[in-house]
């Protein structure tokens, strides 16, 4: 009886582990070749793609799994690609193909990171379109204004995961180094412990030297 209740113990503590894997389904419009997960530019990873679909999974890389996925090998030039940031993250990230998309032709959604940084995006985009049309100095200031209280709000909502770190990564001009300080600052322990942003803090350093 205790070798059954210990063997059902086992069992549960298995099923209410979270999974330290990641897994990316795809589809695309190709019907056979690969995509690619790159780490920068660096192919890190490879899937084939059969009747239109693909498939990555493996374990997150807790210090940086932020990557980029892509439908071409960059080492080819002259091949037109489709490339976007993809957060490597518990659960199942999906990947589609979007002529229309401003993410680099691909809609990547499924998680809680993947899923802040295209809402970020598409609102964005509404923004930079809303400005293309506006020629007024005031009227696009206040565009402006509105854009740095999207990426603020959007970076104070995922302090605790990848996406904030991402957005925060860049943002460029948009905050002082004493702005990301604090966001840096602000950061889950978890996070601030990532290879993602001691490598940001070691920027800001640089620069203030």
């Amino acid at each position: 009886m205790r070798v059954v209740l210990i063997s059902i113990l086992a069992v549960l503590l298995c099923a209410c582990t979270p999974s330290n894997r990641y897994v990316i389904e795809g589809t695309t419009s190709k019907s056979e070749g690969y995509y690619y997960l790159f780490s920068g530019y660096d192919v890190v990873d490879s899937a084939e793609v059969v009747d239109g679909k693909y498939r990555f999974e493996g374990e997150i890389d807790s210090l940086i799994p932020i990557r980029n996925i892509g439908s071409t090998n960059l080492s080819d030039r002259w091949a037109s690609t489709r490339f976007a940031p993809v957060i490597l993250e518990r659960g199942t990230v999906q990947v589609s193909e979007d002529d229309k998309s401003i993410t680099g032709g691909l809609v990547v959604v499924g998680t809680d990171g993947n899923d802040a940084i295209h809402n970020f995006a598409v609102k964005g985009h509404q923004i930079q379109v809303a400005a293309e049309n506006i020629f007024s100095i005031e009227e696009r200031e206040a565009l402006g204004e509105q854009y740095v209280k999207l990426v603020t709000k959007s970076i104070e909502r995922n302090l605790d995961n990848f996406a904030g770190l991402y957005l925060l990564s860049v943002s460029g001009n948009r905050f002082s180094d004493e702005q990301k300080e604090r966001y840096l600052n602000r950061l889950s322990p978890a996070m601030q412990r990532t290879t993602a942003a001691q490598i940001l803090r070691e920027q800001i350093k640089n620069n203030n030297n």
